[in-house]
């Protein structure tokens, strides 16, 4: 009867957990609809494709979970280019609530979730604000020590992105050189 039972309960968490990769996947999958909707420039096929996505992750897993600050920080974007800036500074700013309260303060996760607001803020044209994003992104990497040579050259091209942007174009040059 033991057998039984263990063997029933084996066999319900290895359901459960085949079910949670495969959600996963059709989340991830989504989620590249939409990247390459943006990417070919249909906005409106990107921002619908985006509701949908969070209606269905939010019915699923809840108002916290992991994939709200990378759908905050997309809405932000597509929301841009469509020339809606109603809600800008929210959704950004729900993207960095939502970031620490997943991945908590001294995450990375919660470190690229500013450098990511940074990089949208270049688009945007506020530059000294996204500068200071970024800011706060390179020191919590720095004071939590998990500042590697990838996330240095992201830091520097979005920083340098935000020095042209300001007029400060060589120092600009020299931040990317030495790299």
């Amino acid at each position: 009867m033991k057998k039984v039972g263990l063997l029933s309960l084996c066999s319900f968490l290895f359901l459960l957990s085949s079910t949670l990769v495969f959600a996963q996947k059709k989340y991830d999958k989504t989620l590249k609809k939409v990247n390459d909707a943006y990417n070919a420039g249909n906005f409106s096929k990107a921002s619908k494709t985006l509701q949908k996505f969070k209606a269905s992750v939010t019915s699923k897993l809840g108002q916290q979970n992991n994939y709200m600050p990378g759908y905050y920080t997309r809405d932000a974007r597509i929301n841009l280019a469509l020339g809606v800036p109603a809600g800008f500074d929210a959704s950004l700013d729900n993207a960095l609530k939502s970031s620490m309260a997943i991945y908590g303060e001294n995450s990375t996760s919660y470190a690229t979730t500013f450098i990511d607001v940074a990089e949208i803020y270049n688009e945007y044209g506020n530059f000294r604000l996204s500068r200071e994003y970024l800011q706060n992104g390179k020191d919590l990497l720095e004071k939590s020590n998990q500042m590697n040579d990838a996330l240095k050259a992201r830091i520097a091209l979005v920083e340098g992105e935000g020095m042209t942007g300001q007029g400060f174009c060589n120092n600009a040059i020299e931040l990317l050189r030495s790299q």
